[in-house]
């Protein structure tokens, strides 16, 4: 069997640069896109890389504003009862367009190629609750859902799910990404 080391730098160029993976093309044929990449508006950055990990910070849920046509992020308490806010069923479509923005960080950073990301390795989500809400996880699956929806086995994550009482939207979701250069 031959090895890299055997193999002449052309071929292993040329190797490398056959896709296993077309994971842009995989969403369109999905109707799922990307929104648009926010860059961070204070004085951070959407994501920082160390080695081969790209770690996220949280992205909010956001849905489309009917009167400005802008997104929008989606705030207050999420709950069954009367002082909720927003529906839990909403709340796991805001943590699954919070994936989707999550995957256009991703995207920006590994120079548009989504097929660059290796695995999901970590996703944290956070929902604002009402202070008697247990379906954290069920909300926080919209987020999983759609990760494994657009990446597959290479979705897939451990997770924590945590209630806040008080945050700055609905849903924040954040993740740990190991990407291929």
């Amino acid at each position: 069997m031959f090895t890299s080391k055997v193999l002449s730098p052309t071929f292993r160029l040329a190797r490398a640069a056959i896709r296993k993976v077309h994971t842009e093309k995989e969403m369109a044929a999905k109707g799922i896109s990307l929104p648009a990449y926010q860059d961070a508006v204070w004085s951070y950055v959407k994501a920082q890389r160390d080695g081969d990990k790209l770690y996220i910070g949280d992205h909010v849920g956001q849905a489309l504003n009917p009167e400005t046509g802008e997104m929008e992020t989606v705030r207050g308490k999420v709950g069954d009862g009367p002082d909720a806010d927003v529906t839990p069923e909403r709340a796991e479509e805001l943590a699954s367009q919070a994936a989707l923005r999550l995957l256009s960080t991703v995207s920006h950073y590994v120079g548009g190629d989504l097929d660059r990301v290796d695995q999901v390795i970590k996703v944290v989500g956070i929902v604002n609750g009402t202070p008697d809400f247990r379906g954290h996880g069920k909300v926080v699956n919209g987020a999983s859902d759609m990760l494994v929806e657009v990446l597959g086995d290479r979705g897939k994550h451990a997770r924590t799910c945590t209630g806040a009482g008080s945050l700055p939207a609905a849903v924040t979701v954040e993740m740990i990404v190991r990407v291929k250069d």
